[in-house]
C-alpha cells in the first residue's frame, strides 16, 4: 500500500483497503505479467527440476535401514564435500529492473 492509499486510524478502513488494493493488484500482475513471468522462468525451472533422479533419496530416505545409512554418512563428515557444479544451477540470469523511486 503506497501513500495514495492511506488512510486515518479512526477511518477503520486500513485493512479494507490493503485487502482490496492486494486482491487488484494481483489481478492486474497476473493477467498483464504472468505470461511473461511463465516464459521467463519456465526453462530454468524444467531444467532444475530435470535433476531430479528416479533412485532413493540421500537427504529423505524412506526406509529406517537408509535413514541409518545417511546419518552414519553424514556424521562421518569433517567437512562438507564439495558440490557437483551442474550448468542448470546458474542457467537462469536476472536482469537489472533499474532503481525504484
Amino acid at each position: 500500500m503506497n501513500t495514495a492509499e492511506r488512510t486515518v486510524l479512526i477511518a477503520g478502513q486500513g485493512s479494507s483497503l490493503a485487502l482490496a488494493g492486494a486482491y487488484l493488484l494481483a489481478h492486474a500482475l497476473h493477467t498483464a505479467a504472468f505470461a511473461a513471468y511463465e516464459r521467463d522462468l519456465r526453462g530454468f525451472v524444467a531444467r532444475n527440476q530435470a535433476l531430479v533422479d528416479t533412485g532413493g533419496s540421500t537427504f529423505v530416505p524412506v526406509t529406517a535401514e537408509a535413514l541409518r545409512r545417511r546419518d552414519t554418512m553424514l556424521r562421518g563428515l569433517d567437512a562438507m564435500p564439495s558440490a557437483t557444479t551442474r550448468p542448470e544451477h546458474s542457467a537462469l540470469v536476472l536482469p537489472a529492473f533499474g532503481t525504484w523511486p
